[in-house]
C-alpha cells in the first residue's frame, strides 16, 4: 500500500485492501497450513511404513535363519505386496529368490528375481538378480534369454558378468568367443577376486592354449 497523510485514509486504505484481498490472504494461510500438516502427517506415515517394512524383514530374515522356507517364502511376499517402494522390498526379493531355489521351486526364484530387477531403490540390486536370472535361463538352456539380462549397467561387478557370459557362449559350441570373456574377467575390478579368479582360470585352462 501507499503511505497516506492521515491514520484515517491509512485506516480506510487497510480496510479496502482487506476486503479485495483478505479472503485469499485466509485461503493462503488454510492452504499453507493444510500443506505443511500434510507433509508432517506423510513424514510420520513414511516412518512407520519403514519400521513395518523393517520388522517384516527382521521376521522374515529369523526364518530363513531357522530353516523355515516356506515360512521365509510367505513372509517375503508380504513384505513385497504390503511395502513395494521400501528399501526392503528388493532386498526381501532376493533372499526370497534364494530360498526358493533351495526349494527347487525356479518359477518363485525367476518371478522375485523379476520383482528385484523391476525395483528402482538399489541399482546393486538389480545387477545382482539380473546376473542371478541371467544364470538361472543359462541353466535352463535358455541362452539368448540369458544374454538380454547381461547387458546394460553391471556396476562393480564386470568381472562376474564376463564369466557368465563366457559360461553360456561355450554352452553355445563358441569357445573363442568364450575365452574372450573369460579373458575380460581379469581386466575387471576387484569382485573376480578369490574364488571367482581361480574358478575362472581353471575354465581357461580347460579350454587350453589359444
Amino acid at each position: 500500500m501507499n503511505t497516506y497523510e492521515s491514520e484515517r485514509e491509512q485506516l480506510e486504505a487497510l480496510q479496502k485492501w482487506w476486503k479485495e484481498n483478505g479472503r485469499a490472504i485466509i485461503s493462503g494461510i488454510l492452504l499453507g497450513t493444510i500443506a505443511i500438516s500434510s507433509w508432517s502427517s506423510w513424514q510420520v506415515y513414511t516412518t512407520q511404513q519403514a519400521e513395518k517394512a523393517s520388522l517384516h524383514y527382521e521376521q522374515l530374515s529369523a526364518s530363513v535363519k531357522s530353516n523355515l522356507h516356506e515360512e521365509a517364502i510367505k513372509q517375503g511376499n508380504a513384505l513385497v505386496e504390503e511395502f513395494p517402494n521400501s528399501g526392503y522390498a528388493p532386498l526381501a526379493s532376493l533372499v526370497v529368490a534364494k530360498v526358493a531355489f533351495q526349494q527347487n521351486e525356479m518359477e518363485k526364484v525367476k518371478a522375485f528375481l523379476q520383482l528385484a530387477i523391476d525395483q528402482e531403490k538399489s541399482e546393486a540390486v538389480q545387477q545382482i538378480a539380473r546376473l542371478r536370472l541371467a544364470r538361472l535361463l543359462r541353466d535352463e538352456g535358455k541362452w539368448k534369454e540369458a544374454m538380454v539380462f547381461l547387458d546394460g549397467n553391471v556396476g562393480e561387478f564386470s568381472s562376474l558378468y564376463e564369466e557368465a557370459r563366457g559360461d553360456i557362449l561355450l554352452a553355445q559350441g563358441n569357445p573363442v568367443e568364450a575365452r574372450l570373456a573369460y579373458e575380460q574377467t581379469s581386466a575387471g575390478n576387484n569382485r573376480s577376486e578369490g574364488q571367482s579368479r581361480v574358478r575362472v582360470q581353471t575354465k581357461l585352462g580347460s579350454l587350453g592354449k589359444k
